[in-house]
C-alpha cells in the first residue's frame, strides 16, 4: 500500500515537472527570438522646398539618400545615418551630415521631420517614446516630451512613425508647430530618440 502511495506520488511529481518544463522552455525560446529582433529606424525629413529623404518613408532604403526637391536629384556630400532598436529600453540617433544641407537654408522652414521605424503600425502599442532630442549642427534646437506616434489614434495601417514635426499632423503640431520653425541647418540634422519597447 505504502509503495502504491508512493509511486502514485513519484509519478504525479514526475507528470508536474514535464509539464513544468515544457511550459518554460518553448515560451523561453520564443522570447528570446523575439526580444533578439531588430527594427529599423531612418530619419525623413521635408523643408518646405520639399528638400529631404525622396522615398516612400514606407521603405528603409535609403540609397538615393537626400534629394533636392522636386528635382528628384541627388544632393550629392550629404550622408545619412540609420539606426536600429530591439525589444527593451533603448536609445539611439539617426541623422545627416554634409556641407551641402546648407542649401535647406532658402526653404526657411520644414514641413516635416520625424523618425520612420519598420515596425508595423499594428505594434504601436507597444513603443514608448519618452524623449526626442532634435539638433541642428551639433547643437539642440527642441526636445520633445512623448512625442506623437502615428498611426494616428484608432489606426493600425503602415509603420510606426515618431514625430517631431508634421504641418499635416495635428498631434505633431500639437506637441511643436511646424510653422513656428524656421531655423535651418548648415552641415548637420540628428535626432535622438529613447524609449522602451515590450
Amino acid at each position: 500500500m505504502e509503495f502504491k502511495k508512493l509511486s502514485k506520488k513519484a509519478l504525479s511529481l514526475a507528470i508536474a515537472v514535464a509539464v513544468a518544463a515544457t511550459t518554460i522552455v518553448v515560451p523561453a525560446t520564443s522570447q528570446k527570438a523575439e526580444a533578439a529582433k531588430k527594427y529599423s529606424a531612418y530619419l525623413c525629413f521635408a523643408s518646405k522646398g520639399y528638400n529631404g529623404v525622396l522615398v516612400n518613408h514606407n521603405e528603409s532604403d535609403r540609397s538615393k539618400g537626400v534629394m533636392n526637391g522636386n528635382k528628384k536629384t541627388s544632393l550629392k556630400g550629404v550622408k545619412v545615418k540609420n539606426a536600429t532598436f530591439k525589444k527593451g529600453k533603448f536609445t539611439f540617433t539617426v541623422s545627416v551630415t554634409g556641407k551641402n544641407l546648407k542649401k535647406f537654408k532658402a526653404d526657411k522652414g520644414w514641413n516635416s521631420l520625424y523618425v520612420d521605424t519598420s515596425l508595423p503600425g499594428s505594434s504601436k502599442a507597444k513603443l514608448k517614446v519618452t524623449k526626442a532630442v532634435v539638433k541642428f549642427d551639433g547643437k539642440t534646437v527642441k526636445t520633445i516630451k512623448n512625442p506623437a506616434l502615428t498611426p494616428d489614434p484608432g489606426k493600425t495601417q503602415d509603420y510606426t512613425q515618431i514625430m517631431c514635426l508634421n504641418t499635416w499632423n495635428k498631434y505633431a503640431n500639437a506637441k511643436w508647430s511646424a510653422s513656428s520653425v524656421t531655423k535651418m541647418p548648415k552641415k548637420s540634422i540628428s535626432v535622438t530618440i529613447t524609449g522602451k519597447l515590450k
